[in-house]
C-alpha cells in the first residue's frame, strides 16, 4: 500500500454494514458480503484509519451506511482523521434498507 500512498483522488466503499453476530464475521458465504458485526462497523472501523494516507489532499471518499452504523460518529472520527464532512449527500430505501452515502474530502495529513 505504500506506493499508492497520496495518490488516491477517489475511494468508494461499500462495507458489509449490517449488524450482525461475531460467528457470521467469518464465513465464506453470501452471509460474509453483508455481515458487519457489531453496529455493523467491524470492516468500516479497520478501514477509516488507513484512507487518509492513501488519498491525495482534496481527494474525496464516498461511504454507504445505514443509522444502525452511527453515521454521526463515523464523521467525527474521519474529521479527526483530517477530513472535512460533507456529511449525508444521499440517501436511498432499498428494500427494507434505508441507505446514506457519507462524503469525506481529505483537507489535512492525520
Amino acid at each position: 500500500m505504500e506506493r499508492l500512498h497520496g495518490k488516491v483522488d477517489l475511494l468508494v466503499f461499500n462495507p458489509p454494514y449490517v449488524p450482525s453476530e461475531e460467528e457470521e464475521l467469518n464465513r465464506e458465504d453470501l452471509y460474509a458480503a453483508w455481515a458487519g458485526g457489531v453496529d455493523g462497523r467491524e470492516v468500516i472501523d479497520q478501514l477509516l484509519p488507513v484512507v487518509n494516507p492513501l488519498l491525495s489532499i482534496g481527494g474525496c471518499f464516498y461511504m454507504m451506511v445505514i443509522l444502525e452504523n452511527k453515521p454521526k460518529e463515523i464523521q467525527t472520527i474521519m474529521e479527526g482523521f483530517g477530513f472535512r464532512s460533507e456529511g449525508v449527500i444521499l440517501k436511498r430505501r432499498a428494500f427494507n434498507e434505508l441507505l446514506h452515502v457519507l462524503k469525506f474530502v481529505k483537507v489535512r495529513e492525520a
